[in-house]
C-alpha cells in the first residue's frame, strides 16, 4: 500500500471472507470448520508454481474490464458484489440488494474538480484516472475489496500554511454518511438508521513513517458529502492516506479481555456463525446470562444474520453443560439452519447420543 503516495484502502466486507477464503462458505451437504488455507503449498506443487498459479487465478477473476458505453466493470466474487468505475468515481452494487454505495472525488485543497474528461486506464486488476497535473486517482479491485487511492505530486499550492490537507468526496447511492468517534469513522446509514457501512481505520503517515493527525470531517451543508482532514504542517512529503471501509464491523454482545472471539468462522448465505472457546460465562443454551464469568475459557458461539444489508447479532450460544475450559466454540460449522459446535476441552464421559452430560 506504499508504492504510491497517498492510498486510501477500501474493503468493504474485510469480513470474515476476505480474511478465511471463499472455501469458509459453507455449502449444502458440506459441513467444515477448516477452510482451505490458499497460503499452503498442495502436496505435489511446487511452491513457486503454486505462487504462479494464485496469482495468475486472483489476478485474473478481479480484472477491471471495460463497458461498451465507456465505463468499466469489476466483479468481487469473495465480496459478492459489481463495481462500476466512471470518469468520476465508482458505485457498488451488492449481489443481494437493499442498497448501493460509492465515492466521487469532488476536489481537494481549495480546488473544485470541474471537468469529467478524466480517462480510465486499466491493468488487470488495476485502474488509474489522472485528475489534473497534480492528482491521480487509483483502485485496485482484489480479495480484500476495492482499494481505493490518490497520488499527490505535492502539497496543494493553494492552501495556506497551516491549514490541514483536504480531500472532498461526495456519497453516491441511497446511504447517509454520520461521522463517528470525533472524527475517527464515518457510518453510512440507510433509511431506518442502520448501519450498513463503516468507513474507519484511518491512518495517515509521511514519507518517513511520522504518523500525522488525520480525521473524517461531515459537510453540514450538504448531508451526502464529507471531507478527510490531514494535519500535515510537520510532514515530509509524500504523505499517505489510509481509512478502511466495511460492511460489517461484528464485535460480541458481552466482549471480553482474551475471550478470542473470531477463532473459528463459518458463513452460510446471509447467516454467520463465530466462536470465542476463551469465553467465560456460565451460562447455557441459548442467549443465556452473558454477565457471570465464572466458567473459564468455557466458551461461546455468537449468530450475526444480515436483513435488508444490515448485520444484528441473532442468537448467544453456550453449551447444555458449560464447563471450565471446555473451549466450546473452537470450530464452527453452519449450512442452512443447522450449526455445528466442537468443545474439544468438554470433560464428561458420556458416549453416543444424548448421554449423561453430568459426569
Amino acid at each position: 500500500m506504499k508504492e504510491l503516495l497517498i492510498p486510501c484502502a477500501i474493503a468493504f466486507l474485510v469480513s470474515i471472507t476476505s480474511l478465511l477464503g471463499a472455501d469458509s462458505f459453507c455449502r449444502p451437504g458440506k459441513v467444515s470448520s477448516a477452510p482451505v488455507d490458499p497460503s499452503k503449498t498442495p502436496e505435489g506443487l511446487a511452491s513457486s508454481d503454486w505462487s504462479s498459479i494464485r496469482h495468475a487465478y486472483e489476478h485474473g477473476r478481479h480484472a477491471i474490464v471495460a463497458n461498451p458505453n465507456g465505463s468499466h466493470q469489476a466483479r468481487n466474487q469473495g465480496q459478492a458484489w459489481s463495481t462500476e468505475f466512471d470518469e468520476r468515481g465508482f458505485t457498488v452494487t451488492p449481489d443481494a440488494g437493499g442498497w448501493t454505495w460509492g465515492l466521487e472525488l469532488t476536489g481537494y485543497g481549495e480546488r473544485t474538480l470541474l471537468s469529467a474528461s478524466s480517462k480510465i486506464i486499466t491493468h488487470g486488476n488495476r485502474a488509474t484516472c489522472r485528475r489534473d497535473a497534480l492528482l491521480t486517482e487509483w483502485f485496485i479491485n482484489d480479495n480484500r475489496g476495492l482499494e481505493q487511492g490518490w497520488t499527490f505530486a505535492d502539497r496543494p499550492v493553494d492552501m495556506n500554511a497551516g491549514q490541514p490537507v483536504r480531500l472532498h468526496l461526495a456519497v453516491r447511492g441511497g446511504l447517509r454518511p454520520e461521522s463517528r468517534d470525533e472524527g475517527k469513522s464515518m457510518a453510512f446509514l440507510n433509511e431506518s438508521g442502520g448501519t450498513v457501512l463503516n468507513y474507519a481505520g484511518l491512518k495517515a503517515w509521511d514519507a518517513d513513517g511520522t504518523p500525522l493527525p488525520t480525521r473524517f470531517v461531515q459537510n453540514q451543508n450538504d448531508k451526502s458529502a464529507f471531507c478527510i482532514e490531514v494535519e500535515d504542517a510537520a510532514a515530509n512529503y509524500p504523505i499517505t492516506i489510509d481509512p478502511v471501509a466495511q460492511q460489517a464491523y461484528l464485535k460480541a454482545s458481552n466482549t471480553g479481555a482474551g475471550d478470542n472471539f473470531g477463532y473459528s468462522v463459518a458463513i452460510s448465505g446471509d447467516t454467520v456463525v463465530i466462536g470465542a472457546p476463551n469465553e467465560d460465562s456460565n451460562a447455557t443454551g441459548i442467549n443465556g446470562n452473558q454477565a457471570d464469568d465464572s466458567a473459564i475459557s468455557a466458551g461461546a458461539v455468537y449468530v450475526f444474520v444480515r436483513s435488508g444489508g444490515t448485520w444484528s447479532q441473532q442468537a448467544y450460544i453456550k453449551a447444555s453443560n458449560t464447563g471450565t475450559l471446555d473451549v466450546f466454540g473452537t470450530a464452527v460449522a453452519v449450512t442452512a439452519d443447522t450449526i455445528v459446535v466442537g468443545a474439544p476441552g468438554e470433560a464428561s464421559n458420556a458416549v453416543g447420543v444424548g448421554g449423561n452430560q453430568a459426569d
